[in-house]
């Protein structure tokens, strides 16, 4: 099993990449992310802003079920101010960690891919759904601080 640090190891990461909106335009992208270990509790606390002239700044909060290095499915719930809640499943796939979800009204859904390239550095792809309409799409690197 390949070493994962991003959900086992308490770290801040840094976020930079392209966010392309629901009108195919991209937009420069810079965030973090907090993990955290505590309470019979794994938290991600991530915080994004869009750059540029009407900068727009976006955070979740994830709770996530944790998990013994080995396993490979885990269950996390997250709240956001403009998407409500979601609830979405991180599966371990080798050298990744995908995750998929929906939105609690099930009008919503998305998957999100976590490619380690060593163990400072994550590519992050994803995309976010309302039925056959793309809202959102992003391309981010993860560097461990």
């Amino acid at each position: 099993m390949i070493h994962q640090p991003f959900l086992f190891e308490e770290n801040i990461w840094i976020a930079k990449g392209v966010y392309m909106d629901d009108q195919g335009r991209y937009h420069p992208v810079e965030g973090e992310t907090k993990i955290t270990h505590a309470d019979g509790l794994w938290i991600n606390d991530f915080r994004m802003t869009l750059q540029g002239d009407n900068a727009v700044e976006d955070k979740t909060r994830y709770e996530i079920v944790p998990m013994e290095r080995g396993q490979e499915l885990t269950s996390w719930v997250s709240e956001n101010p403009a998407l409500g809640k979601m609830m979405g499943k991180f599966i371990i796939v080798d050298d990744s960690i995908i995750s998929i979800f929906t939105s609690e009204n099930g009008a919503l859904q998305g998957t999100e891919c976590l490619r380690l390239i060593d163990d400072d550095l994550y590519s992050n792809r994803g995309c976010l759904l309302r039925g056959d309409k793309k809202i959102s799409s992003w391309a981010v690197e993860l560097r461990k601080i």
